[in-house]
């Protein structure tokens, strides 16, 4: 997602201005700048922000939800093939009683 301010759509500022967190802008001769507001930036400008900004919190937030919606895809991918073979077994009823009684069923 683009958001002012970011690589992808910095955001042109005069010279009195000074940014609360990292800031990419273009200068008057439209060369493209990063003003690092974190070490994570000082070190590294294409590491993702870590300056305690709402859209920088709000980007962070995104990226966890994104990896616990990957990781639930793939549990439920999992779980899906492992009841199928569970199905498919000869001792499916024995199994899944197992199974009841472990979880306390």
């Amino acid at each position: 997602m683009r958001r002012p301010g970011d690589r992808e759509a910095p955001i042109a500022v005069p010279a009195q201005q000074v940014p609360q967190s990292c800031y990419w802008w273009t200068d008057p001769d439209g060369a493209l700048c990063l003003l690092p507001g974190c070490l994570a930036r000082i070190n590294d400008p294409d590491a993702a922000c870590t300056c305690r900004t709402l859209a920088s919190r709000l980007t962070r937030a995104e990226e966890r939800l994104a990896e616990a919606a990957e990781r639930e895809r793939y549990a439920s991918t999992w779980w899906a093939a492992l009841r199928a073979a569970v199905d498919a077994h000869p001792a499916r009823d024995e199994i899944l009683s197992n199974a009841r009684r472990r979880a306390g069923r």
